[in-house]
């Protein structure tokens, strides 16, 4: 098991005001807003922690927002979620407590974190959204974009990241086509049951999820997470 207090108390730890979204099973699941210090209208959406047994996305989340961001509030403002699914983070497990796997359930309105992150998005509109997972099976990263003008940037995102780990080889397994090596599109036929095909239908034009394989090491996976966020903030 693990302790969400550590989340908490690094949540804790931030001069940024957490916004309580609501609470499962007792823990109290937050967002934190990054307002930009100017006037843009580019907002970018960070999520981690769906599946409780990928804890280098939360990592990536938290690093994020404890690192020096001025630059990028000159251009953008964030909302991140960092631990969304806090149940499954502390048993170790993919799926919340009802044994339900949260990201195949953006379509219902009767499961309580997906209900919280739909309420709290609003109908906020996002310049892209990113969201952090992890693969047992895979040896290297990969990614999926789904962007409605299919002028993908993935490509070049996966290549400006290779300083930091090797490119997944081998196909990804789901239901999907392959851009280019290592660059996976986000299907139409998900619908929108996943977190990034919801946020595609409904808040953005732009969705990725960042793919990290578990025998690295969680610093590592943390650190190509957001190679890849910062690559893809680059393009906007």
């Amino acid at each position: 098991m693990r302790e969400y207090s550590e989340i908490i108390d690094r949540l804790n730890a931030l001069d940024l005001p957490k916004i309580l979204i609501g609470t499962v099973d007792d823990f109290p699941i937050y967002k934190l807003y990054l307002k930009s210090s100017t006037n843009t209208q580019k907002h970018v959406l960070i999520t981690s922690g769906l599946h409780g047994d990928e804890p280098g996305g939360i990592k990536a989340s938290l690093n994020f927002l404890s690192r020096e961001n001025s630059h990028l509030l000159k251009s953008f403002n964030f909302t991140v979620i960092p631990c969304i699914n806090p149940y499954g983070y502390v048993n170790n497990i993919r799926e919340n407590r009802d044994g339900i796997d949260i990201n195949r359930m953006f379509e219902s309105d009767d499961i309580k974190e997906v209900m919280f992150v739909k309420k709290t998005l609003g109908e906020t509109q996002f310049s892209f959204t990113i969201d952090f997972h992890e693969d047992y099976e895979a040896s290297g990263f990969y990614l999926y974009e789904g962007k409605d003008d299919e002028k993908y940037i993935g490509p070049d995102i996966t290549q400006q990241v290779t300083t930091i780990g090797s490119i997944d080889t081998n196909d990804s397994g789901e239901d999907t086509t392959s851009i280019v090596n290592g660059v996976y599109n986000v299907s139409p036929k998900w619908g929108a049951k996943g977190l990034a095909p919801y946020l595609l239908n409904y808040h953005t034009k732009h969705v990725f999820i960042s793919e990290t394989p578990t025998v690295w090491s969680i610093n590592q996976r943390a650190a190509l997470h957001l190679g890849i966020l910062d690559a893809a903030l680059t393009y906007y």
